[in-house]
């Protein structure tokens, strides 16, 4: 998926504030401001495109599921547990679960399966910097840039003008959450009807 750099990002911060350059605390200042409001971001929806995983196999030892196994993604969100492949065919069982801070915990797993089939979200993948880290989403940079612009207005004293930089900055990311959700994800992840084995329940 596309990306831009952590440098252009913090550019673009440069010149919103019309500044070409900042002092090294200022430029830690933001940079800290820049990876709250991209992990903002990645917690306001579970279907980003980025960081959603469909039907994966994974390991389990007495019905639990880790958030970490070698070789796969470190999941940071569970979204739903099947017993074979989903999104292949229609009859798959749907497991139930709570999560701990061990993994998932599968309820009822009548037939002791040892591998499950999980929709989950990857973890942030930040913080981001300008050095091991640059590659900023796509989806997040205009976001990121302008929220933090604001939360540099907010901290210079500027609240008026924070204010209105921080609602263009919402509305920046409601158009790409609009975007993610047009794609269908949340509505054919989320809300696909479940089989019988859990009461056809949505969620």
């Amino acid at each position: 998926m596309q990306t831009d750099t952590y440098s252009n990002l913090l550019s673009l911060v440069k010149g919103l504030s019309g500044n070409t350059s900042y002092t090294s605390a200022e430029d830690t200042l933001v940079g800290s401001f820049i990876n709250r409001r991209i992990y903002n971001a990645y917690r306001r929806n579970a279907y980003w495109p980025r960081y959603l995983v469909l039907g994966e196999a994974r390991a389990a030892a007495s019905s639990v599921i880790p958030f970490d196994q070698a070789t796969l993604n470190s999941i940071d969100t569970f979204l739903r547990v099947y017993d074979e492949a989903p999104y292949v065919t229609n009859s798959v069982d749907e497991f139930e679960f709570v999560v701990t801070a061990d993994g998932a915990k599968v309820i009822s797993n009548t037939d002791s399966l040892s591998t499950f089939y999980v929709d989950y979200k990857k973890r942030w993948e930040g913080d981001y910097n300008n050095t091991t880290n640059q590659n900023i989403p796509l989806e997040f940079f205009h976001y990121a840039a302008h929220s933090a612009f604001a939360d540099f207005l907010r901290y210079d004293g500027q609240n008026e003008k924070a204010a209105a930089e921080e609602a263009y900055a919402e509305s920046l990311l409601v158009l790409e959450l609009e975007n993610a959700m047009n794609q269908r994800n949340a509505n054919r992840v989320a809300s696909r009807f479940r089989s019988h084995a859990t009461s056809q329940s949505r969620f």
